[in-house]
């Protein structure tokens, strides 16, 4: 059995791709998570070949100044935790730019090889963590300090990957991008895709908001933050049939923001929030939904590229989806005819919603159910489990 260290740079409960990523491991390997922030119940997600190690991390002056200059030397600390551990690993994993480079330091003090695991084009979204609206003197510093972040955070990364041992990214769009930024070749797609399992259960999701049965619920699930078409997506519900609400399931930066923004429109009584559930419970609500919204936009190019989450999750489901063109979703599509693409406007949006309500949805359940057979993350961990041999 061989023993990886994982190091990630939040919460595990936040991330059910390194979920999977343990479980799958540690079937026949001893894993050890190192993470932040975590919680007493965490161990509860795993079997016992898996050992956790969190640390609180408190944000002050100096974290806030290294977040926005030399960003990749923000947890660093990561690899003092590992390495006081005296422990010796054949693998560390790495999981996002953030933590390759504790990842090589931890190697260069050990006989060990890293696998670098990008689950986005990180350089990419850094403009999510900056005001995009500011003007001014500020707008202007704002966008200073992007450009500057994005040219450190290239090159950082470029420089790394030299000292990797195994790449793996989330879809062909990423790949492709990453085999084109820095001419490396190998890298291995790891799709974020659900196990698949049979009669999911299902939550009584109608009761628990208090609508009637016949009521369609439009499901969005995952982080709330900019570029996922959210704002479009509430603005086009007083368009949308009134027999229809809208049910977003999820924490992020733009939660507040949403809320007003249903008061303001006055849609209290047709959009619905609810904070993010557990990994494990969350299909139990995916498959009370009518339908499932995708909607991510050219925010930057990660979000242009990115496989998401959701779309996998809704097609275990078997709830139709409605989806923007985007690179992954269009693969999707044109394999499975699932639902409807939209483009990303809020008349377009609301006429496909009020669309597919009018359809016979079932052809687009049964494609869901073919589709889950190969999305799925019995597919998925072989590649994994070859790269880790």
């Amino acid at each position: 059995m061989k023993k990886i260290c994982i190091l990630l740079n939040g919460p595990i409960k936040n991330d059910p791709r390194v979920i999977k990523i343990a479980r799958t491991i540690s079937k026949n390997n001893f894993v050890d998570i190192f993470y932040i922030n975590g919680s007493p119940d965490d161990q509860l997600l795993f079997n016992d070949n898996v050992q956790l190690y969190h640390t609180v991390k408190k944000v002050g002056f100096k974290t806030k100044i290294i977040r926005h200059t030399f960003f990749y030397n923000e947890y660093s600390f990561l690899s003092h935790q590992v390495l006081k551990t005296n422990k010796e690993y054949d693998y560390i994993y790495a999981n996002d730019l953030p933590c390759l480079k504790p990842a090589l330091l931890i190697k260069a003090k050990k006989s060990t090889k890293v696998i670098y695991d990008s689950h986005e084009i990180y350089i990419e979204t850094l403009n999510q963590f900056l005001p995009t609206k500011a003007k001014g003197l500020k707008g202007l510093f704002y966008k200073f300090n992007l450009k500057f972040l994005k040219y450190v955070g290239e090159a950082a990364e470029k420089k790394y990957l030299k000292s990797v041992d195994k790449f793996i990214t989330v879809g062909q769009g990423v790949k492709e991008y990453f085999e084109k930024k820095y001419d490396y070749k190998g890298i291995h797609v790891v799709m974020n895709c659900p196990e698949f399992k049979e009669n999911l259960k299902t939550i009584d999701l109608h009761s628990k908001l208090g609508l009637t049965p016949s009521t369609k619920i439009v499901l969005y699930q995952g982080m709330l933050n900019n570029g996922r078409g959210l704002d479009l997506l509430i603005r086009s519900f007083p368009l949308v049939d009134k027999e229809c609400v809208l049910f977003i399931l999820g924490n992020g930066p733009l939660k507040d923001h949403l809320i007003k923004l249903t008061k303001d429109l006055k849609l209290e009584n047709r959009v619905f929030f609810e904070k993010a559930v557990p990994f494990d419970d969350l299909p139990s609500y995916t498959s009370a939904a009518f339908c499932g919204i995708n909607l991510l936009e050219n925010f930057n190019l990660s979000k242009s590229l990115a496989a998401p989450n959701k779309l996998f999750e809704y097609i275990h489901s078997s709830i139709p989806v409605i989806a923007s063109y985007s690179f992954e979703n269009n693969i999707v599509f044109n394999k499975f005819k699932i639902g409807i693409q939209t483009n990303n406007n809020i008349d377009e949006i609301s006429s496909s919603i009020n669309e597919l309500i009018a359809l016979d949805t079932h052809p687009f359940k049964e494609n869901c159910r073919e589709a889950a057979l190969i999305y799925s993350w019995n597919q998925q961990e072989r590649i994994l489990l070859n790269v880790i041999q």
